[in-house]
């Protein structure tokens, strides 16, 4: 069952209906319900074992620390127990999802067999997601910020939330206590639940899926489509994750509100970022978020990192020691993010391309001001903040050709696009006007309603940076201008979103994760 699916919709349906209907007190039980159907009709029902045993070791090792710190607050097994209990949900995933990381070295070592190429098959539906989650839990029960949860299938409940489990987002236990509580029935949570589950269709089913198109056929025979359909593919690549990835985040975060229930926001119009330091903190926000607090923040409190930037200040002054710590701590943080994505490109991708990036960015930071300065330029004017989002997107088109991929095929594509600039007669510029880009699986049409698609992008991102949602400014405006938008919206899903019996939607993106 996809979240895009009819019989998903009929589920969230059903169970509002339900939900609104039943005591407040066993509302949150009708959710750990929903969320089993869901997870029996989308996923290898057998796999949420690993959900019930990483449940289980967060909830017995949570209350044995309760229990402990009862007798003696000072007494180092509150610690022990949460390192075992982080060592077995990691492995867990590790030996899993994390297959990528190690697979190769055991068919160099014993050789492929089937078993071994089968094992992510194994792998439970939002294992990747899941798992952070759990793991922040029992960090946060031992960092005594939250109160173990004592009824252990409340706490399942949040493992295996049923609208967050697919794609995320990230949630940390003290932000869905809503979840146990029980929501009282507001038409405005149904109205703007609904309302953004539509404009996550359009993204992902009429934007996503065209795109989806369009760049499949370019990757899939680079030998025949090379030169500007390079150029098409690494600046089109990262518009396609983006409808995907947050197209999924609105039905996700859309069915959560319908219920009542509010999960943190992974996007925030990313690509209106200048730097590339302000664009993770608007994409994938709350694996960011997770990332910084339990791997960052630990290891520059560290007593070994404490004594490392005390040498290096000693050694190299003030600014440059903090720099090489900072330098060695985002390395850290930068890796567990690749890792994270199961996969060596991704490391390369995500980890190296952004860590060289970034740190570049803080070393050079003095140096770009000093232009700035010295030619005058007006940071605040709209060419320069074009210019620095411009660059910024296509940093970021850079890493997601590795991360799309690979390493050598990323480099490939990279090598094709610099042979348009750098080899005479390479450039076939001629494919934009002769017809040729429709070889690729899409007709006028498709283009048509795909560069609508993007200019919609633009016009609700430009709402969102003024106005937080765009739905709250369409909510402003009178009766007719506000149902003419979701009728029209309505309809441009209904007629041109890819789906159906004949057409097989690609997974969402970020589902493998």
């Amino acid at each position: 069952m996809s979240i895009t699916s009819f019989w998903f919709l009929v589920l969230i349906a059903v169970g509002a209906v339900v939900y609104y209907i039943i005591p407040k007190k066993i509302r949150w039980a009708e959710l750990l319900l929903l969320s089993l159907i869901f997870y029996y009709f989308a996923g290898n029902p057998v796999t949420i074992l690993f959900l019930v045993a990483d449940t289980l070791i967060a909830y017995s090792t949570t209350m044995m620390m309760e229990s402990i710190r009862k007798k003696s607050d000072s007494s180092k097994t509150p610690f022990i127990l949460c390192i075992l209990a982080i060592i077995f949900i990691v492995s867990f995933w590790f030996v899993v999802k994390g297959s990528g990381l190690w697979l190769p070295f055991a068919h160099l070592i014993f050789g492929s067999t089937p078993r071994m190429d089968g094992i992510g098959i194994i792998a439970a539906l939002g294992m990747g997601y899941f798992t952070l989650q759990i793991l922040g839990y029992v960090i946060d029960c031992y960092w005594k910020t939250i109160t173990p949860q004592k009824n252990p299938f409340k706490l399942f409940l949040f493992t295996v939330y049923f609208p967050q489990l697919i794609t995320g987002p990230i949630s940390r236990y003290s932000d869905l206590q809503s979840l146990f509580e029980g929501q009282s029935f507001k038409y405005d949570n149904i109205c703007m639940g609904a309302q953004r589950i539509l404009w996550g269709f359009c993204k992902k089913l009429v934007i996503a899926e065209r795109l989806n198109l369009l760049i499949g056929g370019i990757t899939s025979d680079f030998v025949n489509y090379h030169g500007f359909y390079s150029w098409i593919s690494l600046l089109l690549y990262p518009l396609q994750m983006y409808c995907d990835f947050s197209g999924c985040m609105d039905i996700v975060l859309g069915v959560s509100e319908i219920f009542g229930i509010k999960l943190a926001e992974n996007f925030n119009n990313p690509f209106f970022s200048q730097t590339s330091k302000e664009f993770w903190q608007r994409w994938h926000i709350t694996l960011g978020s997770w990332a910084k607090d339990y791997v960052l923040f630990p290891i520059q409190r560290s007593a070994i990192m404490s004594k490392f930037g005390k040498a290096s200040r000693k050694r190299f002054g003030k600014n440059t020691g903090n720099v090489l710590k900072n330098c060695v701590c985002m390395f850290f943080l930068w890796m567990v993010m690749g890792i994270w994505h199961g996969g060596y490109r991704y490391i390369i991708g995500v980890s190296f391309w952004y860590w060289v990036i970034l740190m570049l960015g803080t070393i050079l930071d003095p140096v770009f001001n000093k232009i700035t300065s010295l030619f005058e330029m007006r940071t605040d004017s709209f060419s320069w903040k074009f210019f620095r989002s411009t660059r910024t997107y296509l940093i970021y088109a850079v890493g997601a050709a590795f991360f799309s991929h690979g390493l050598s095929g990323g480099v490939a594509l990279l090598k094709d696009c610099l042979d348009v600039i750098t080899i005479k007669d390479y450039a076939n510029p001629w494919i934009f006007f002769d017809q040729s880009v429709l070889s690729l699986g899409v007709g006028y049409r498709d283009l048509n309603i795909l560069m609508i698609g993007l200019l919609m992008l633009l016009v609700v991102g430009i709402l969102r940076e003024k106005y937080k949602y765009a739905r709250l400014w369409i909510k402003q405006q009178t009766f007719v201008f506000r149902w003419v938008i979701w009728i029209g919206l309505s309809i441009l899903v209904i007629i041109y979103g890819m789906y159906g019996p004949e057409f097989d939607a690609r997974d969402f993106i970020y589902q493998g994760f």
